[in-house]
């Protein structure tokens, strides 16, 4: 049986106000896009800057710009990279992995209040629903029409 679209409209209300709540919280207490080298470099090892632009689906300037905030800040090292001069390679510093241990705390502890009045199966039941939801295969973006550059187009 579908879904009615109006409990489908609710969930999605829900979850763009909670992804937008995170994101406000998120841009109060840190800068995400460094945080996101960080955990990428933790998650990865060391890694070349071509690689965290990959990794991170960024521009090669946004990720030499974190990478120069994230070296000021002490929390990467940098190697020079063995073939090739040229290049170098960053890896997640302990003062580093020691902010980003701190920012974990700090939001389980924002999570640990938000659902301080639930149950631990509501808790079980919702990190299900959660990565259910997360997991879950989009449809396929419709096809675009083929356009011609803006100095092709006629009015």
């Amino acid at each position: 049986m579908p879904i009615p679209e109006d409990e489908i409209a609710a969930m999605a209300g829900a979850v763009m106000t909670l992804v937008n709540r995170i994101r406000r919280g998120q841009a109060k207490a840190f800068n995400p896009e460094l945080v996101a080298v960080l955990e990428t470099l933790a998650g990865r090892g060391e890694l070349a800057p071509s690689e965290l632009a990959e990794a991170l689906a960024a521009p090669a300037s946004s990720i030499s710009r974190r990478i120069k905030a994230l070296d000021d800040l002490g929390w990467i090292t940098i190697a020079p990279g063995t073939r090739d001069r040229r290049s170098y390679r960053v890896a997640l510093s302990a003062a580093g992995r020691g902010e980003l241990d701190r920012l974990t705390g700090q939001g389980l502890a924002v999570f640990a209040e938000l659902v301080k009045d639930w149950d631990v199966e509501q808790v079980r039941t919702y990190t299900t629903l959660t990565r259910r939801l997360a997991e879950a295969t989009p449809p396929p973006d419709p096809p675009q029409p083929r356009r011609l550059p803006w100095w092709k187009e006629t009015p």
